[in-house]
């Protein structure tokens, strides 16, 4: 399955701080300075303390498999999508990539694919030893 097969990937000015790290490599997520938790990266507010206001804050990309499934396209090859939960505790959508048998639990890793057109973005494989 090919990483580019659900279409070219653009920012939507509210997401700069993630795009702008996946091109450097870098997770980026959400992070409540007030009381330290950690949220998907199109999280706008703690629900834990009420703060209004969440920082950027690189990731680990360490992760593990919640669910998934394969977006068929008539064009296109399919396409792996994921709901993983980052070591930090947030859980965000992303692609699959070298996961050969999905599974619940399953350990995973980010990588970032740079591609001629679109953004810069992350995929998460399955993490090795």
């Amino acid at each position: 399955m090919t990483e580019d097969a659900i279409g070219v990937i653009r920012r939507d000015g509210r997401t700069d701080p993630f795009f702008d790290g996946a091109a450097e490599d870098r997770l980026m997520t959400r992070r409540c300075e007030a009381c330290g938790r950690w949220y998907a990266p199109d999280a706008t507010g703690c629900a834990g303390c009420g703060a209004g206001d969440l920082a950027w804050a690189e990731a680990s990309g360490e992760a593990v498999l919640v669910s998934w499934a394969v977006a068929r396209s008539r064009t296109g090859p399919p396409a792996p999508l994921a709901l993983v939960e980052l070591a930090e505790g947030p859980w965000m959508y992303a692609r699959l990539a070298s996961v050969a048998g999905p599974r619940e639990g399953l350990p995973l890793r980010v990588r970032f694919v740079h591609p001629d057109e679109g953004e810069s973005h992350p995929v998460f494989e399955e993490r090795r030893g």
